[in-house]
């Protein structure tokens, strides 16, 4: 389902209680809730939601600040409050306005704007407050994040996932240098280098740079984007070509293990041998 006609949806008061919101960048994922968010809270007719003229589209903007707070009593924003992760305190504050009935509007949003840093409590405490029927009125809750699978999955099979694109192009000069070194690493794995060209493999990947921000998905997505490009070259074999995608389908969505702790070279390294390793060279 494309964001049009979750607008319509939302116009139409038969949007899923929780949705969430993923892909793009951090402003388009800000951007695309605030829509919503007026959408489900304007009150004119259905077909001209959001007008943005009723009060209750003037009133409601995103806070340009973690620390400020909307114009608009019905409108919830959390934001991480810890520098990791987004406590159970804070997340327990918020869901204390839904167990009270709207203050001005026909309903309720809840916005999560980093729903992957949600700590296990806090994601415990989000989900049953998810679960629970409302007070008659209706409440929803946008959830914000880079990728649908940093969340947990009960998290997710609550939830309606809205793709907003990626994040941001990657450009031809960033992914065809990478793709050379790697598919270099390869063909010496071909020839009999072993698990040397393994570590090699990885090595390339390594050159997209940025991995010292632990919570970084570009370059994940840059060395995905470089593997699956090798992966496109024809005279491979089948076997080699599956573990190629599977490797740049894991690659997507390796960043949350930055998180705990695991440095980059090794992951990479994880990675390449998980779904190489077991590809006999010819």
């Amino acid at each position: 389902m494309n964001y049009a006609r979750t607008l319509t949806l939302a116009r139409q008061g038969r949007l899923y209680p929780a949705v969430i919101l993923h892909g793009g960048g951090a402003a388009e994922r800000a951007a695309a809730a605030g829509e919503l968010a007026r959408t489900l809270l304007c009150e004119a007719e259905p077909a001209a939601r959001p007008c943005g003229e009723c009060r209750h589209c003037r009133r409601l903007r995103w806070p340009e600040t973690a620390v400020e707070s909307s114009f608009h009593p019905d409108f919830h924003l959390l934001a991480r409050d810890l520098k990791t992760a987004t406590s159970a305190e804070a997340t327990r504050q918020l869901l204390r306005q839904a167990q009270l009935a709207p203050f001005e509007a026909r309903g309720q949003v809840f916005v999560v704007t980093e729903a992957e840093s949600l700590s296990p409590e806090a994601g415990d405490a989000l989900l049953k407050a998810i679960e629970e029927p409302g007070l008659g009125a209706p409440r929803h809750f946008l959830l914000l994040a880079p990728s649908r699978l940093d969340l947990p999955a009960t998290l997710r099979s609550r939830s309606f996932a809205l793709f907003l694109g990626p994040a941001e192009a990657l450009s031809e000069e960033e992914i065809a240098p990478l793709a050379s070194a790697f598919a270099q690493a390869l063909r010496a794995r071909e020839e009999g280098a072993g698990g040397l060209a393994l570590l090699a493999a990885a090595a390339a990947l390594g050159g997209a740079g940025g991995f010292e921000e632990a919570r970084a998905t570009r370059p994940f997505h840059l060395a995905a984007a470089a593997v699956a490009r090798v992966a496109g070259d024809g005279e491979l074999r089948p076997e080699l070509r599956r573990a190629l995608l599977d490797l740049a389908g894991e690659l997507l969505v390796a960043a949350p293990w930055r998180l705990r702790g695991i440095p980059a070279d090794r992951l990479l390294e994880g990675l390449v041998s998980r779904h190489l390793a077991p590809v006999r060279s010819r």
